[in-house]
């Protein structure tokens, strides 16, 4: 059952949370095998934010295909937002280990050199093909 904000669309097919100041669109397309984050993330309640990211992310894993990208457009992460940001790429790696290609393209802004250091050192955590693209805007 979708929650205020929340939407399945074709039959499940799509996942979507709307942008807040404070939280970012999360969009799983299951049939194509793309994932995006948009916006900041400093949700309230981080933990509720998330949990349903990880319920998708683990229905989307349990069937998915050969191939996942994930688009992260992100300008700001909170503490608590990073560490949801690491259990979500850790789940993406544990697939790999099964033969899945997991690509991460890490937008960030032109300038914003946090974020781009923010990108590296997630890449150095696991074993996920990053991409690092510099944007006039991320959203």
């Amino acid at each position: 059952m979708a929650t205020f904000g929340e939407t399945r669309r074709s039959m499940a097919t799509l996942y979507h949370i709307d942008r807040t100041e404070n939280s970012p669109q999360v969009d799983l397309d299951v049939d194509n095998g793309i994932m995006e984050f948009i916006g900041r993330s400093l949700p309230p309640n981080s933990e509720l934010f998330y949990s349903r990211v990880y319920n998708w992310l683990d229905e989307y894993l349990a069937r998915a295909g050969r191939e996942t990208t994930v688009n992260m457009r992100l300008d700001y992460l909170d503490t608590s937002s990073s560490k949801h940001i690491y259990n979500i790429f850790s789940r993406l790696d544990a697939a790999t280990a099964e033969g899945r290609a997991v690509k991460v393209n890490w937008h960030f802004e032109t300038g914003d050199e946090e974020m781009a250091e923010t990108g590296k050192d997630y890449e150095s955590l696991f074993h996920l093909d990053f991409e690092f693209i510099e944007v006039a805007e991320l959203f």
